[in-house]
């Protein structure tokens, strides 16, 4: 059992921290470029699908990382 409460703890460690503050920041970035390539003038179809691409992939990451971190912390102890 001790392991157990052992790897739910591990979630929340500093290594961890400043890779999720990074992988955050990056998505963030990611979101913006996407709505660069899809607001920037001559758009091509490959463009505004590339744009739409890159959106999704940042917001899906972002929503199964948060998902996560969410059903971990409502988990009974």
């Amino acid at each position: 059992m001790k392991n157990l409460s052992e790897k739910e703890n591990s979630e929340w460690t500093f290594k961890k921290n400043i890779v999720r503050v990074f992988a955050y920041l990056f998505c963030a970035f990611l979101i913006w470029y996407g709505f660069d390539i899809l607001t920037s003038s001559p758009t091509t179809p490959k463009d505004k699908l590339r744009g739409i691409g890159v959106i999704v992939a940042a917001c899906v990451y972002l929503f199964v990382d948060i998902r996560i971190l969410i059903a971990k912390n409502n988990r009974p102890k």
